[in-house]
């Protein structure tokens, strides 16, 4: 008997019967892609050079599991997976100690960042936008996401609110610092970039959605340094 598979991670490149429910995620089977990875993964590799033009130096910010068992063998990338260490967690091993709020930040190195759910977890924002501007090429090119608040409310953030127990409460995760809005882009825009704000409402169609396992509003942030 051959089932319908009607579902496809575009990471993995395959296609399933059904995505696999944890809580009030859809995970891929095989790299435990969530939601936003299969539409960031779709983006970036539909609407940019990333996977096609020679020789890119890629720096990926708090690196995804199903993003870095991809990138780590791309022959045209050159692949710099860092983060924060923290005592008591497990990194993956090609990860270098990095902190986007480091005031002494290169400049110019990379080609592409990626930076999905970092931002929100920074206290210093703005010297950690100021960062990913500095430290792209020119021309050079970033996707951001970000956790976004519910129908277009403003980014909500308190520098009262300090115990994880408080911050859960109010920015929806204990170590989140903030609950960004679409005005994020703004920020960013501060920061120097191009914004292009993409939502995979207007992105997929209703069918596209159901097939990627893509909720009906989630966001991705493109950026560019001209």
């Amino acid at each position: 008997m051959k089932f319908h598979k009607e579902y496809f991670c575009p990471i993995n490149e395959k296609r399933y019967r059904t995505f696999v429910r944890s809580r009030d995620l859809l995970l891929s089977k095989d790299l435990g892609a969530r939601e936003r990875h299969r539409f960031i993964w779709y983006y970036i590799k539909n609407e940019t050079s990333l996977f096609t033009k020679p020789d890119i130096v890629l720096l990926h910010i708090s690196p995804e599991y199903c993003f870095y068992e991809k990138f780590k063998i791309q022959k045209n990338i050159k692949y710099y997976p860092v983060d924060k260490f923290e005592p008591g967690y497990d990194y993956l091993s090609l990860t270098k100690n990095f902190d986007l709020s480091d005031k002494n930040a290169e400049s110019e190195k990379f080609d592409f960042i990626i930076c999905n759910h970092a931002l929100e977890h920074i206290t210093d924002e703005k010297t950690a936008m100021d960062n990913l501007y500095k430290l792209l090429k020119k021309n050079g090119k970033a996707i951001v996401s970000v956790p976004i608040l519910k129908n277009n409310a403003p980014t909500y953030e308190d520098d009262s609110v300090t115990s994880p127990k408080e911050r859960k409460t109010h920015f929806g995760q204990w170590d989140h610092v903030r609950y960004y809005g679409t005005d994020i882009s703004q920020r960013l825009e501060n920061a120097g970039f191009v914004v292009k704000t993409v939502n995979s409402r207007e992105y997929f169609s209703k069918s596209e959605q159901k097939m990627y396992g893509v909720p009906n509003e989630i966001y991705l942030f493109k950026l560019n340094k001209i």
